[in-house]
């Protein structure tokens, strides 16, 4: 069984205070939903956002009580899933669907886990600490939301400290279990060797090691690196998940880098693979 190489680092109290608050401004940006056949992400309106959310935030807690088997068998499997699922959902009705994540939020919040110990995630044989699951859905609810409010010309404000849990919870952490080939996109990676130290402003430090398309994560050391990346953890929350070009973070003082190399900051995101 596969756990992150990385220790937590969030504390499951603290995301489960940032779900409380972030749940419910997702479901009434769902309600608020004025045109629901927007194009919002990829294949996706912004009516099937929302239903992707709910199935996230049914499987997810699912998954971490061991009610629920790894649905996939290898991450190249989630797209193709991830789609169909929302296909065959018939449900489009925007108060139901921000139901749906009402109540599974408040199950979720109001059971606490046992224990620490790893629980099986998405993949078969692979596991997750609680608070990882906790950041997972917070990642969801923020990228998603964003996705919604985007797609109806509005603005999805989210918390420094809520993006800097999603990056540093969930996925920093994944991207240190999963296989070290899949999380980079061979297109743009292959070839470049290289240290990228990564800090998330008041939040923690990484370093990934690209090597001719495998990415491992390390956590800071003397070794030395090829380029810095720090960025305010919104910032870097959006470009990871390629919601956002680099330019105004970068002419606004919330993204630099410097180094040896640091034009591989600038490509990092087009070489992390986007499911």
């Amino acid at each position: 069984m596969r756990t992150p190489t990385m220790a937590p680092a969030v504390d499951i109290a603290a995301a489960r205070a940032a779900l409380a608050v972030v749940v419910p401004q997702v479901t009434a940006l769902i309600r608020s939903i004025r045109d629901p056949l927007a194009p919002a992400i990829g294949v996706w309106n912004a009516g099937e956002v929302a239903v992707h959310l709910a199935h996230a935030w049914e499987a997810l807690p699912a998954l971490s009580r061991g009610e629920l088997a790894a649905p996939l068998r290898e991450p190249g499997e989630l797209a193709p899933f991830t789609i169909s699922l929302v296909r065959s959902d018939p449900c489009r009705d925007l108060e139901v669907t921000a139901a749906r994540i009402d109540a599974a939020a408040s199950a979720y919040l109001a059971t606490r886990m046992p224990d620490d110990a790893p629980r099986q995630w998405m993949f078969a044989g692979t596991a997750l600490p609680p608070s990882a699951f906790a950041c997972h859905l917070l990642n969801e609810s923020l990228v998603h939301g964003y996705d919604i409010a985007r797609s109806q010309g509005r603005r999805w404000r989210i918390q420094q400290a809520h993006a800097g849990m999603a990056i540093m919870g969930f996925l920093f952490p994944v991207l240190s279990m999963v296989d070290p080939r899949f999380a980079l996109d061979r297109r743009h990676a292959a070839g470049v060797r290289a240290r990228v130290e990564i800090r998330v402003r008041r939040t923690g430090r990484v370093v990934l090691v690209l090597d001719d398309g495998a990415l491992t994560v390390e956590p800071p050391s003397r070794r030395s690196v090829d380029c810095h990346v720090s960025a305010e953890p919104v910032a870097l929350f959006l470009r990871i998940w390629s919601r956002t070009a680099p330019w105004p973070a970068l002419l606004t003082g919330r993204l630099a880098m410097w180094g040896r190399r640091p034009s591989i900051g600038m490509r990092l995101p087009r070489m992390l693979r986007n499911p």
